[in-house]
Parts: structure tokens; sequence; C-alpha cells
């Protein structure tokens, strides 16, 4: 061994700062990973937009049918607005989702000729119609849709 050759190690003070440093970054990395999980709370009336759903009671019906395009009409027996309609279109195995961009007051009825065709060009067999509410995000002064999958209609063609 030679003399006169001294060891040195990292003085405590700056290993205890890379440590702190370390448990920062992964930290801060754990949290913006986890994020993507948690959601914005929408609101309605104060309460979680779920709430709202619950309240809501409408009927989806086909009043008229001219080739592929259906008049659909829907009426709203609720206390709460409905802003637009998602739709799910099935044809055998395959599903698409798509948007009816109407809204139906409470208590009010509307009815509206559509054009149903899927992206390879088959008509669905049976349709999905699900109500969108639009909802305060909790904390902030913007609006948000928040459909109501479990007020599901379903229509057969």
């Amino acid at each position: 061994m030679r003399k006169g050759v001294k060891k040195r190690g990292l003085s405590p003070v700056v290993a205890s700062v890379l440590l702190i440093f370390l448990v920062l970054v992964l930290a801060s990395l754990i949290f913006l990973w986890a994020r993507g999980f948690i959601s914005e709370q929408v609101e309605k009336f104060g309460n979680p937009i779920e709430e709202a759903c619950e309240s809501v009671v409408f009927d989806a019906g086909i009043a008229d049918r001219i080739g592929g395009q259906i008049t659909l009409e829907v009426v709203n027996r609720g206390d709460v607005n409905i802003h637009h309609l998602d739709i799910k279109m099935v044809s055998g195995g395959n599903s698409e989702i798509g948007q009816f961009d109407f809204s139906v007051d409470a208590g009010e009825a509307f009815s509206d000729a559509v054009y149903l065709r899927m992206e390879n060009g088959d008509t669905p067999e049976e349709v999905v119609v699900y109500p969108a509410l639009i909802g305060t995000i909790k904390g902030k002064h913007s609006n948000n849709p928040f459909t109501c999958n479990d007020q599901g209609k379903t229509l057969i063609l």
C-alpha cells in the first residue's frame, strides 16, 4: 500500500443534500404519474355530478324511419337539463361512439332526423343513447360535460 494517499468520501452535508434532492425528484415523478389516475371532480347543483345523473329521467325512441335516416325523439321527464346525447352504435361485434349535439331541457321533448351510419358503412343494429350533463369543475370556473353511463336507453333498429 502507498503511504500518503488519503481516501476521501462525500461529506455528510453533500450526501444529505443529494438524498433530499433524489427524494424530491422521485416524489415529483410519482405525483405526475398518479395525477393521470385522479380525475377532476365535476359538480352540478353543488353536489358530485354522479348524484345529478341519478335524477335524469328520459325516454328515447324512434318516431319515424326512412331508409338510413331515423327520427329520434327524446323526452326529458326529469328535472335536470340534458346538455347533449352521447350514442353508442353497435353492429355485429363492432361499436362506435358518437354524439348528438342538441339539448333537451327539463320537462321538454325534442325530435330530430338523424342519419346513422358507422365508419365502415354499416347501418347499426342497435343504438344506446346516453344523456350528458354539463357541470362545473370543482375549484374552477369552467364547465365540463359528463356522460351518465348508467342511464343509457337501448334502441333496436
